[in-house]
């Protein structure tokens, strides 16, 4: 019994190092995502919605997402990774679309958009960003010479479908 003791307790021990050192990580998740984005530029409003599988996994207190983006002109995809904490959210997307961006309620980030037409920095101001484990909501203005040139409502539902090493 002392043995068995023994070993659950350095188990214990072992994984408070892995934590301390390595953040505290999590196996993947595979998750259900349900994408939306209403965008308003000008006098026009366009909807996009899609459903993917992905994958959600925690390092570093910060919750990473990814899955797979539709192009909007073609058949092909982008991979997008969100990295989400209370505070702010990271949106990351690669293929056709390179783009990086932070998200912080209230404040204005800059960020970078690279297509096959256009290479630009982004700045955007966030009005509301909400996170929890079943979803992110994130609206936020882009600003282009001190003005709004665009307003992005994304509402992102997740569920929990498997988790794996």
């Amino acid at each position: 019994m002392l043995f068995f003791c023994c070993i659950f307790l350095n188990n214990i021990y072992n994984l408070y190092i892995v934590n301390t050192f390595y953040g505290d990580l999590r196996m993947q998740e595979l998750i259900d995502i349900n994408f939306k984005m209403n965008i308003t530029n000008d006098d026009q409003k366009y909807e996009i919605q899609f459903y993917e599988k992905g994958k959600r996994y925690i390092k570093n207190k910060k919750t990473f997402i990814k899955f797979k983006e539709p192009a909007m002109d073609n058949n092909e995809y982008n991979n997008l990774m969100f990295i989400c904490d209370p505070d702010q959210i990271v949106i990351i997307r690669s293929g056709q679309v390179q783009m990086k961006q932070k998200y912080i309620e209230n404040e204005h980030t800059t960020g970078y958009y690279n297509n096959e037409y256009i290479s630009s920095e982004i700045t955007a101001f966030t009005n509301k960003y909400d996170f929890t484990d079943q979803g992110i909501y994130l609206n936020y203005d882009i600003i282009l010479d001190n003005n709004v040139i665009g307003n992005y409502q994304m509402e992102v539902s997740i569920k929990g479908v498997d988790t794996y090493e």
